[in-house]
């Protein structure tokens, strides 16, 4: 009996054994195909971004194809590009004209006149969208570092008071979404203003009249409707200024300076490339510069436009 009572405890713990052995071994196993999983998706990455990088002469290549062409310059902002083929799946790029928007950078430009005739214009866009015109004055507020709140502001002395751990006073605006700091800006707000607003380096307001909106245009110059804005814009595109300034109803409208806060074509892009690989989408952003010396790549993100 007594033999026998040992031989069962024998089995069991080999079976025991054999139990721990099997869990140990499938956890190994698991570890090792997790492991290979991070490996292969740090790699795929790793190709995105190569395959990615060539989006500085993809970009090139299609503003020197359109300006060459004399094509419309829409084609600049916002059309896809045919998908080229890389080993995996493909890649497309597009560009987005930020001069087709207008640039809320302008409202620290260190002209006081400037800056007052952007927060003005600021002011009449919101309008034009159906926002709440505080959105400026608080904006403004922010942008200052303002002790005080401009009459009608949703901004406070906290802007002051708070400023050296926030923000420096009159330093422009990085990215539109810092538009989300603002107590007046909501979630729907934010999102109506994306595709109409930039925060481009340089704080002048200049406007390509061949790709920019009703309601941007219609913003820059002061008594234009909506609907006035539409139909000069559907009058376009223009090669010269000297057209689009000599339309009737810009004509009758036209205020000193506008010119200079206007033009026919554009130096600042953003590039987006979508690298599709085994059915995974990434997309890359770049901002571009267009200058004398060629293209300057001011910035690159994954995900983040």
């Amino acid at each position: 009996m007594a033999l026998r009572r040992q031989r069962g405890a024998a089995l069991l713990i080999a079976l025991i054994a054999a139990a721990l052995a099997s869990v140990i071994a499938l956890g190994l196993i698991e570890r090792g195909q997790g492991t290979q999983a991070r490996t292969q998706a740090l790699l795929d990455n790793e190709r995105a971004y190569q395959y990615a990088l060539g989006m500085e002469l993809l970009a090139r290549d299609l503003i020197e194809q359109a300006l060459s062409d004399g094509a419309d310059p829409a084609l600049l902002n916002g059309e896809w590009t045919p998908p080229f083929d890389v080993p995996g799946g493909w890649v497309q790029g597009r560009l987005f004209d930020q001069q087709a928007r207008f640039n809320l950078n302008a409202l620290v430009h260190p002209d006081p006149g400037s800056s007052a005739q952007a927060l003005a214009a600021f002011e009449r866009l919101l309008e034009h969208v159906g926002l709440d015109p505080v959105i400026a004055l608080e904006l403004a507020d922010w942008l200052e570092g303002a002790p005080i709140a401009r009459p009608g502001s949703a901004g406070s002395g906290v802007y002051a008071a708070f400023r050296p751990p926030y923000r420096a006073a009159g330093v422009p605006m990085a990215h539109p979404s810092e538009l989300r700091w603002l107590r007046s800006v909501d979630a729907p707000a934010a999102e109506r203003l994306a595709s109409l607003t930039t925060t481009l380096p340089p704080t002048e307001q200049r406007i390509n009249i061949n790709t920019t909106t009703a309601p941007v245009l219609a913003a820059l110059v002061p008594e234009l409707s909506l609907e006035e804005a539409e139909r000069v814009l559907a009058d376009g595109p223009w090669r010269e200024l000297r057209g689009f300034l000599g339309h009737p109803v810009i004509q009758a409208l036209a205020t000193p300076g506008l010119e200079a806060r206007l033009s026919v074509s554009s130096r600042w892009y953003l590039a987006q490339a979508r690298v599709t690989l085994d059915g995974v989408e990434r997309d890359y952003f770049g901002l571009i510069q267009l200058g004398g010396s060629g293209y300057d790549f001011r910035w690159f993100s994954q995900g983040v436009p």
